[in-house]
Formats: structure tokens, C-alpha cells, sequence
């Protein structure tokens, strides 16, 4: 669907994706599960997304990075990031998107971690238990842990573990590791959910109401 859009998915191109992940198969998924209840639009270009934004209440980020450095279209994608949280808008962002926007200190922030070359890692891609916290929130209530085919990301360079709240863990040699959190950006509300490698991670038909309550909530509409 073209914008506008209630959602707006960006999935990553070029700059903005890496040689592990098909992320317009994971877009394509995510905007039909979502496509059911909701206006959906993709977009692949970060010239495009502010525009794409311009009726939407939530962006849900599917990007990634095969680089190190800052790019220019990084700040591009920050500046426009920083006006939709102003106004309001709320964010989800999936697996890969803490790889994504390398050294870019305010994706860190809204994000609340981010992927730390030389510490976190994730076991062999497999079937995966997802463990529900002990929080209650209105993303989870009702849900359970559920298994899924995925990637568990473990040591998470965190801003600050106690600012977010997290819904789904995973447990690694004897460490919890959180793979699903919420927390707030002023007025908008932000979910990172580390699942979603391949679309395979959608087959679960828990993860898939993950997903749905997820933006429910994101919407206010939960």
C-alpha cells in the first residue's frame, strides 16, 4: 500500500542492511500480518521516509548495517526520528535494527541498546524458548512464553537496563538476557523486539499476537 499509512515500515537497503538478513522478506511478512487491521506502507529509501510519515502513528523499523561508521543519511534518518517522536508518533523496531545507524548516539537512546561488537552475541539460529517476565503490561497479558525459530541476542549493550521494561527474556549459560522490552520517549512509546530473523520467526503463531498487541499498544489502542 502507498502512504499515507497508519504504519510505516522501513526496511533496510543498501547502506542500511547486511549479508545475514532477507529484510524485504521480514517487511513483506510483518506488513501482511499487520496489513489485516491496519494501513501499512513500506519504505526502502531514507529519502522517502519523512514524507511517509507524514499520517502515520507508528514506525516500525526493520533495518540493519554492514559498517562501522556513520553515514550522512544516518543524521538524515535521526533529524526525522526526532520530529516524529515530538509529535507524538511511537516506534517499533525489530532484530537487526540494533545493528543499524552504527554511532548514531541518539538511535542508541530512543532504541535503549544496541549492538556491541566484541560482546553480544546470539546462539546458533534454532528453536528458540521465549520466556515471558514477570511484568505485567498490556502487551503480554494474556500471552505466555512460546517457542520460536530464531536468533536470541544476548549482551545487549544497554543505555540503562533499569529505564526499560522488559516483556520477553531468554536465558544463555545461566544469564537472562531481555529480547522483547517497552519503554517511553517523552510523549511516544517505543518496543524493540529482538526476534524476527528470518520469516520463519512468523510461523509462530504466538510471536505473530506478539506482534499485533505489540502495535495495538503502540496505537494506544491497548
Amino acid at each position: 500500500m502507498s502512504y499515507p499509512a497508519e504504519i510505516v515500515i522501513l526496511s533496510g537497503e543498501g547502506p542500511h542492511t547486511d549479508p545475514w538478513h532477507s529484510l524485504h522478506e521480514t517487511s513483506a511478512r510483518m506488513a501482511e500480518i499487520l496489513g489485516e487491521t491496519n494501513s501499512v506502507a513500506i519504505v526502502k529509501s531514507i529519502d522517502e521516509i519523512e514524507a511517509a510519515l507524514g499520517g502515520a502513528d507508528v514506525l516500525l523499523v526493520n533495518t540493519s548495517a554492514y559498517r562501522s561508521t556513520p553515514i550522512p543519511e544516518d543524521d538524515v534518518f535521526a533529524h526525522v526520528l526526532e520530529g516524529f517522536l515530538a509529535r507524538g508518533g511511537n516506534l517499533l523496531a525489530t532484530h537487526s535494527a540494533t545493528v543499524a545507524f552504527p554511532g548514531l548516539q541518539s538511535w542508541r537512546s530512543v532504541l535503549g541498546a544496541t549492538w556491541a561488537l566484541g560482546r553480544t552475541f546470539h546462539p546458533p539460529l534454532g528453536r528458540s524458548l521465549i520466556q515471558k517476565s514477570e511484568v505485567v503490561h498490556p502487551i503480554t497479558e494474556g500471552l505466555g512464553d512460546f517457542w520460536v525459530h530464531d536468533e536470541r541476542y544476548s549482551n545487549l549493550d544497554f543505555v540503562d537496563e533499569r529505564d526499560i521494561v522488559p516483556l520477553y527474556v531468554h536465558s544463555e549459560d545461566g544469564v537472562t538476557h531481555p529480547l522483547v522490552w517497552a519503554h517511553t520517549v517523552e510523549n511516544s512509546r517505543v518496543v524493540y523486539n529482538a526476534l524476527g530473523h528470518d520469516v520463519s520467526s512468523f510461523d509462530s503463531p504466538e510471536h505473530v499476537a506478539l506482534l499485533k498487541r505489540t502495535v495495538s499498544w503502540l496505537r494506544h489502542r491497548a
